[in-house]
């Protein structure tokens, strides 16, 4: 039986979206971005988990430490900042580190998120 696990984390970030039908996403402007990411696994007989809380929060800091509160250009980012771009790498930086990701979904708003899942 496979189970998982969910740890949510947030930051604060500001973008420019270069390549942007509307005039506002092109302006300066920033978010508050909820980050959620998911493991899937067997439960450990002994520890009884998927993966340890702390360790999950050990591999997202450095990762989460690249976007909170930077201020992200197609230059200074290499593409287009988007919520779509950005959860695409943070899953592949997360999936470098453990193959037991499975999900991260990336709030940009209350009511917009981008997901990317294996």
């Amino acid at each position: 039986m496979k189970t998982s696990v969910t740890k949510i984390v947030k930051f604060e970030m500001a973008h420019q979206l270069d390549q942007c039908y509307s005039e506002v996403c092109k302006q300066i402007h920033g978010h508050g971005y909820r980050l959620e990411v998911t493991f899937e696994g067997d439960v450990h007989p002994a520890t009884g988990m998927v993966m340890d809380f702390k360790q999950i929060k050990e591999i997202l800091e450095p990762i989460i430490a690249r976007y909170d509160h930077k201020f992200l250009t197609q230059e200074s980012y290499g593409k287009n900042p988007t919520a779509e771009n950005m959860a695409m790498d943070i899953f592949q930086a997360i999936r470098q580190q453990t193959l037991m990701i499975t999900k991260v979904r990336l709030w940009e708003t209350d009511t917009g998120y981008a997901e990317v899942t294996y």
